[in-house]
């Protein structure tokens, strides 16, 4: 019988350790099979287990990932980041979650801690789940719901919906608004809050707005009507109702209507003399040339309206400009500075353009413009009105800056002619020291092996300063081809941070879908090192470099020290590599000089790091930005047009 029991007792233990091992199986089968990212994380804030959604998520292994703590693994960092969640469930003691975005997805992170019998947390659950559809429609509704209310409220029109099975009505914040009502002083649709709205209309116009309700419940007939009304508060105005019905087979389900203030327009009717008089003086009195003319699908048709001073202008009386179109007052495409033959094209795709042309008047004379256009519709017909300035005072301030500039350069050229010569004597030297020992040692009967390798390493030094010259004037510009400008900055990381100082961190944001530019791949590498190296080079003792990259539109560019100064955008989307430090900064009379060749200001500094900028910047058709104040840090901006295969 003893034999029995003991037996029937390791049965159970047999089949009590079974289904554990089955729980355990279902358990883990369920862990893996979750579309959510979840850790099993312990009292210390390390991983102890992860599931197969975390390893796609993070594109890191089950062994990567255990022992770590889930701020290194989520956000790259040593500290947990501010409003953990883990950090607060392990205070709160219970559920915490947050909502944080991992490249251009956006995820809810939520923290269940579990406790022990005392109370306290022995382990945390962590879970990550992928929130991006959910939130951008969630951010679609909120956008449209307030763009609803933004437009009801600049329109000044207020919406209702009558429900005419359930009798219910529904106002928006509007339409109260109109009234006078607050939102929550009456119940919606109600006896109350139907008959205080109808109060606002005066006696007399009551039976007919209910009448014409009713026939559109009834019958289906809409309306279209005005009326005088009177806000809760007293206040007169003037308001216009349009109502129609929403059918669900032969019957009436809704009716949906607006209520529109219309007391301005109203009052406008009658000071409509006196502000079309105000807009005849004010057109006249700009000094600004304006034309305005109807847009054709093809060809030009002659002007409608022209002002005073456009008249005065181009030397044309106001009925001979009336017979006139736009290329009667315009040089034509083919002579130099001529009006681009698709600007109209861009007109009506954008709406709106502005550009720089030649304008001739009368008399034949020439002279340069810059035109701001826009598209208006008088009855329902597309217009163009075009601010014409005339920029010759201007185009001549803008020649005198450049031939200022030129004459600064005297300066820098001086300076590096006497650097370049300085620098290739003492290579020179060395070299036919070198060359003389090796003709002695000949004569001797000794090798000159030895000198004859210092003469060869000193004329290798010399064609580098030869190559960074010619790549300062923009001259290496061979090797290009469609790259990644991303992925090329990338795979230079790892030898920049190992070449900085210990004191120095780099951070790089770089987007995931990079964008793709014409260029040289070592030359790029060159800048990126030479812009990095500068920045760190600003800080005294320790500090932080930025890297970053996006596509910005060229109106975006920043004027002011620009580099080259007369260069001009000729695309529409660029490439912008921006580096950023917060340290030493420089002096405003030093921008212009910091291309220079040999000119520097730091101690660090080698003379030739950012004139190499300059001229790798020029090498692809771009242009450099700088933004810096003393004491206070610099930021670089690096444009390169975006690759099309236009300017392939």
């Amino acid at each position: 019988m003893k034999l029995l029991f003991k037996k029937i007792r390791s049965l159970r233990r047999s089949a009590a350790k079974n289904q554990i091992l089955n729980s355990e199986k279902e358990f883990y089968s369920a862990f893996n099979a979750m579309k959510s990212a979840v850790w099993i994380i312990d009292k210390d804030h390390c991983i102890v287990k992860s599931n197969n959604a975390a390893e796609r998520l993070f594109n890191r292994s089950n062994l990567e990932m255990i022992g770590k703590k889930c701020w290194q693994i989520v956000h790259g960092a040593d500290q947990p980041v501010k409003n953990c969640p883990l950090i607060k469930a392990g205070q709160s003691l219970q559920q915490e979650s947050i909502e944080l975005q991992i490249n251009d997805r956006w995820f809810e992170v939520v923290v269940d801690p579990i406790l022990n019998s005392k109370g306290k947390p022995s382990k945390f659950i962590h879970i990550i789940t992928d929130i991006t559809e959910s939130k951008r429609t969630s951010d679609k509704l909120e956008r449209s719901q307030q763009l609803l209310a933004n437009a009801q409220r600049l329109a000044k029109t207020g919406g209702w919906e009558w429900n005419v099975e359930h009798q219910k009505m529904y106002w928006t914040k509007e339409l109260y608004r109109l009234h006078g009502f607050e939102p929550t002083e009456y119940e919606s649709g109600s006896f109350e809050h139907i008959n205080a709205s109808l109060e606002c209309y005066n006696p007399e116009d009551r039976p007919k707005i209910l009448s014409a309700f009713h026939q559109c419940e009834k019958k289906g007939i809409g309306y279209d009507l005005e009326f005088e009304f009177q806000k809760s508060s007293g206040e007169k105005k003037w308001i216009k109702t349009v109502v129609e019905p929403i059918w669900k087979g032969d019957k009436v389900e809704k009716i949906v209507g607006n209520v529109m203030d219309i007391t301005e327009s109203k009052s406008a009717k009658d000071k409509l003399v006196v502000q079309s008089e105000r807009i005849k003086t004010f057109f006249n009195s700009i000094n600004d040339a304006i034309f305005i003319h109807p847009l054709k699908q093809e060809g030009f048709a002659p002007f409608v309206e022209v002002n005073d001073i456009a008249c005065k202008r181009y030397g044309y009386t106001y009925d001979e400009l009336m017979n006139l179109s736009a290329p009667d007052i315009t040089v034509k495409p083919d002579v130099k500075g001529g009006a681009k033959p698709n600007c109209r094209n861009k007109l009506r795709e954008e709406a709106g353009l502005a550009f720089e042309t030649f304008h001739i008047k009368k008399s034949g004379e020439t002279f340069p413009v810059e035109i701001n256009s826009n598209i208006f519709y008088q009855n329902g017909k597309p217009h163009i009105l075009a601010v014409v300035r005339d920029i010759t005072d201007r185009k001549k301030m803008e020649e005198l800056q450049i031939q200022n500039w030129h004459l600064k350069k005297q300066e820098s050229l001086s300076r590096m002619a006497g650097a370049i010569a300085h620098h290739f004597n003492n290579h020179l030297m060395g070299i036919m020291g070198n060359l003389e020992l090796s003709l002695k040692l000949i004569e001797l009967e000794k090798s000159p092996r030895d000198n004859l390798m210092k003469a060869m390493q000193l004329a290798q030094k010399a064609s580098e300063v030869n190559g960074l010259m010619l790549t300062y004037l923009g001259k290496n510009n061979s090797g290009k081809m469609k790259i990644d400008i991303g992925k090329i900055c990338s795979m230079i990381m790892p030898l920049l941070r190992a070449s900085l100082s210990g004191n120095i961190v780099l951070q790089a944001n770089f987007p995931a879908q990079s964008p793709m530019i014409y260029g040289n791949v070592n030359q790029i590498q060159q800048l990126v090192t030479n812009l990095v190296t500068n920045a760190a080079e600003s800080y005294q003792k320790k500090g932080t470099v930025y890297l970053s990259l996006k596509t910005v539109l060229s109106n975006e560019i920043p004027e002011k020290y620009r580099f080259p100064v007369d260069w001009r955008p000729d695309r529409n989307e660029y490439v912008c590599l921006e580096t950023a430090d917060f340290g030493c900064g420089i002096e405003e009379q030093n921008i212009e000089k910091i291309f220079d060749p040999f000119f520097s200001t730091k101690a660090a500094g080698r003379g030739l790091d950012l004139p190499v900028v300059l001229g790798i910047v020029q090498a692809n058709n771009g242009v450099i930005t700088v933004n810096s104040k003393y004491g206070e840090g610099s930021t670089f901006q690096f444009f390169v047009p975006v690759a099309t295969k236009q300017n392939s």
